[in-house]
């Protein structure tokens, strides 16, 4: 299932379908009465690069400790939150929006696609033909639209940002800046939200170039098209972004000239651009592939329905799998910016959680599946970002903790900051978080196709690893790190709601995941003395009533049913709790989930997806189908993209469930996989899956009625003797293995 069908055109932006090349993202509605494209650029953000870091913060540090080890945690709360908490992120703006209003044709026989192969958007109806892409590898989205009989239409452009249009030639520009500061949405009585400073905000420009055969006129704001029966719209949008540690260029004349520099070197032949850029696409896509055996050819909007009924749930399955994956090419490559909340794709100007990169989950799952679905070149932007991230966190880690190493806390912007954000202690500290990025940066590593990343993911990780040394103190015995939360949660203690602990198994789990990584790649001779003194003594993971206890020992806590599952980190997305070697832990990382989803009442897409990947890992195809099929059931928007509440898009739902998915296919523990460890009876019948990474080798197997009876890898593996029929085909690299060796 690779096309997305729709019978009718987008009315709202949820219902439009993007697409994308890594740099510039749009939206398409899909009319051919009133077509609208929504752009936005990746680089295009409020604000510029500020020092948040405050020496404050490390003189209040210890006392702070002190209040936590003496149980007095409320009283830490406050004083953390007013003493080492800081200012908030900047945000990821809307561009603007190309609106183009047809005469003469009719929308008769409607038909609108995205074709996630190719990546190529049509819209169809009686005598007419619109296709739309958005090129990588010349960087220009596209847009073209034939007609049998002769049609007109009136192009004009606009922005919610402070901007002006004009006509010049055969362009129509948009050029504007972005604001110095937007709040975020959760802020309800900020008196001047969005404020504006064109000497130091952003500028930004969006040229549109039209060939036609019709006959052009324009005046100094619009392109009006008579008599055409052929109209080719090119696009190039640029930015003033000089990098994350520069001043962005707010001069929009000189970003103008930037575009039409970029749109000159366009190779303007329709034909020619769309082979380039499906080969290029294509190609990425392609290298990877997952299937169930479907074949439903209806529209989205009716297989949403049969799937809230109890049918086609495969066929939604594998289609969001290639949706994920279409997502991640679309909005993640070479040389742009990593996927923030919103992927490439954002229309508000306070979007939710400012669209930026929350880094103590959101931004993480993002990336969860790319690299075993044969993506590692589109991790390549995040592996720039936590870099980057890592110069600033150097100073926040000295600045704010004492500390060496790299600090970063849970909301990082374009500008990469890497202070605290003001508010919640359990929310907005989180100095850890850049522990996290590391972790997940050096799990793709291990999978492979990243090795000439190598030198900056060595560094990502020895800083990570020293600043987690740094940060742990010495309480009872062992090293814990204080202050330490559970992200977003909160527990009862002396009869009051409190954030801050110590030792959390989340907090915890991070340290230990990270020595461990350190140990396996850093060069740096101190910190693995560092590393070999500390790592005995560091805190266990506690268990209690619920299993393995979120905090430093079980805590009755308001919200049982919490959307993170945090203090199960180390089961996954982390690799310290092993099903097979760890028998005790894994019982108690079973009993806390169990625990979670007898609670849970409201219905979050990365939440949901993060379930899976643990009932997957559990080997529990009954719960998982159970979550997923919640997921369908109250998480899909009508273009597919994932709900968060109250009706917010969030990227990571979707491409956390493609992570899901892997993890259902495909298990992997110390080297040795375990194929169909989660496999729901009703995906039984068969299915197919080509080249997922693992480890370094591309691994292809088939299946029908439960049972494998092919399995073909391009390097040595291991394979537990699970769910193999009798008469398998096992290629010359694949060896099996007793679970008792």
């Amino acid at each position: 299932m690779y096309t997305i069908y729709y019978d009718v055109p987008a009315k709202r932006w949820n219902e439009a379908l993007p697409i994308g090349n890594g740099f510039t993202g749009t939206m398409i509605y899909g009319s051919l009465q009133k077509e609208k494209l929504c752009f936005n650029d990746g680089t295009l953000w409020s604000g510029y690069p500020k020092n948040y870091d405050s020496a404050e913060s490390l003189k209040y540090l210890n006392e702070v400790r002190k209040l936590i080890f003496e149980g007095k945690n409320s009283e830490a709360d406050l004083l953390c939150e007013k003493k080492l908490t800081g200012f908030y992120s900047e945000a990821f703006m809307p561009l603007g929006e190309i609106d183009l209003k047809f005469k003469n044709i009719n929308q008769n026989q409607y038909a609108r696609s995205l074709d996630m192969k190719n990546a190529i958007h049509t819209v169809s109806s009686d005598g007419c033909l619109a296709e739309a892409f958005s090129s990588n590898p010349d960087r220009v989205s596209v847009y073209r639209i034939k007609a049998k009989k002769p049609f007109s239409v009136k192009i004009t452009a606009k922005s919610k940002l402070k901007s002006s249009v004009f006509v010049d030639g055969d362009s129509l520009f948009l050029s504007g800046n972005a604001p110095d500061y937007a709040a975020p949405n959760y802020l309800f009585r900020e008196l001047y939200p969005i404020r504006y400073n064109e000497k130091k905000g952003m500028a930004f420009c969006l040229q549109t170039c039209i060939k036609t055969d019709g006959v052009v006129k324009h005046n100094r704001k619009s392109v009006t098209v008579n008599g055409a029966r052929d109209l080719t719209l090119y696009f190039v949008t640029e930015t003033g972004f000089n990098g994350f540690d520069q001043m962005p260029c707010a001069d929009r004349a000189k970003v103008m000239q930037k575009c039409i520099t970029a749109m000159q070197k366009v190779h303007k032949d329709f034909e020619v651009l769309k082979e380039r850029h499906t080969a290029d696409f294509s190609a990425l896509f392609n290298a990877q592939s997952v299937s169930f055996g479907n074949t439903y050819t209806g529209t989205a909007t009716e297989l949403i329905k049969k799937v809230r009924s109890g049918e086609n749930i495969k066929d939604l399955a594998e289609l969001l799998y290639n949706y994920a994956k279409y997502m991640m090419i679309s909005g993640s490559r070479k040389g742009g910016q990593p996927l923030n909340l919103q992927g490439i794709w954002n229309d508000s100007l306070r979007p939710p959680w400012s669209s930026n990169y929350t880094v103590n989950i959101n931004t993480q799952m993002n990336y969860w599946f790319a690299s075993r679905s044969g993506l590692s070149g589109c991790i390549e932007p995040l592996i720039e970002m936590v870099y980057e991230t890592v110069q600033n966190g150097k100073k926040t880690a000295k600045v704010n903790y004492g500390c060496r190493g790299f600090a970063c806390n849970h909301n990082v912007d374009l500008w990469r900051k890497t202070s605290p954000v003001k508010g919640s202690a359990s929310y907005m500290f989180a100095p850890l978080c850049g522990v996290w990025l590391a972790n997940e940066i050096y799990t793709h590593f291990k999978n492979g196709g990243l090795e000439e990343y190598k030198d900056k993911i060595r560094v990502i990780v020895t800083e990570a690893a020293k600043f987690a040394c740094d940060f742990l103190v010495m309480h009872e015995g062992a090293y814990v790190i204080c202050p330490s939360v559970s992200p977003e949660n909160s527990f009862y203690h002396d009869s009051k709601k409190c954030k801050l602990d110590f030792g959390s198994a989340f907090d915890m789990g991070l340290v230990k995941q990270v020595f461990k990584n350190a140990l396996e790649i850093t060069e740096d001779d101190q910190l693995v003395s560092d590393i070999k003194q500390k790592a005995p003594l560091l805190y266990a993971f506690q268990t209690g009533q619920n299993g393995i206890c979120e905090w430093h020992k079980e805590f009755e806590y308001p919200e049982k049913g919490h959307r993170h599952f945090s203090p199960l980190y180390s089961f996954y997305p982390g690799n310290l709790i092993g099903f097979y070697e760890d028998k005790k832990n894994t019982a108690a990382v079973q009993k806390r989930f169990e625990h979670r989803l007898r609670f849970t009442q409201q219905h979050i897409g990365w939440s949901a997806a993060w379930a899976m990947c643990l009932a997957a890992r559990l080997r529990d195809s009954k719960t998982f189908l159970a979550v997923m099929t919640n997921m369908f059931a109250h998480c899909v928007f009508e273009n597919l993209f994932c709900v968060h509440p109250p009706n917010y898009f969030q990227i990571d739902g979707n491409l956390g469930f493609a992570a899901g998915i892997n993890e259902m296919l495909l298990a992997e523990e110390n080297g040795v996989v375990d194929l169909l460890p989660a496999l729901p009876a009703l995906f039984a019948q068969k299915g197919e899956v080509k080249n997922m990474l693992v480890g370094g080798a591309k691994i292809s197997f088939k299946w029908q009625n439960g049972k494998v009876y092919e399995v073909i890898s391009d390097q040595d593996i291991k394979m537990h003797c699970l769910h193999l029929s009798d008469d398998v085909f096992l290629g010359e690299h694949v060896k099996l293995t007793d679970l008792s060796e």
